[in-house]
């Protein structure tokens, strides 16, 4: 009896973590909106700050996914939404490029990269706004 409830207790706990890893951990992040492929590769100078709007604009039109360079720690997060998953996060982020903004959503890691599903942007230092209020407006 003893062994059942033990043995039931490790899988109820070691399914609540994979069950909070299958959902993301809810975080925020403040940082530069940056277009992923020239500040990857560098081929286009440093691919981010207002120096690089112009060029990071007609690229993320281009479906070149955006990303939040996290100013604290280097980190770059590949951008998504958490409503709008089949959509992206360009339209969403695009008022964004080469500013900073706090962000908060969900995010996952595989194969060395970082996801974040976005529930609310805002400008630094602006309310934020979440992409549902966003959406009601149209």
């Amino acid at each position: 009896m003893k062994t059942s409830l033990i043995t039931a207790l490790v899988l109820l706990i070691t399914s609540g973590f994979a069950f909070a890893q299958q959902n993301g951990k809810q975080i925020t992040v403040i940082g530069e909106v940056v277009e992923s492929q020239c500040y990857i590769t560098g081929l286009n100078g440093p691919g981010k700050g207002i120096a690089h709007k112009e060029c990071a604009l007609k690229c993320a039109k281009g479906g070149i996914p955006l990303s939040i360079l996290e100013d604290k720690t280097g980190k770059l997060y590949l951008a998504g939404q958490s409503k709008k998953a089949m959509a992206g996060a360009n339209d969403l982020l695009i008022p964004f490029i080469a500013e900073k903004v706090k962000v908060t959503g969900r995010v996952f890691e595989k194969g060395g990269m970082k996801m974040l599903l976005i529930s609310k942007v805002s400008k630094e230092g602006e309310e934020e706004k979440s992409e549902v209020k966003k959406e009601e407006k149209k």
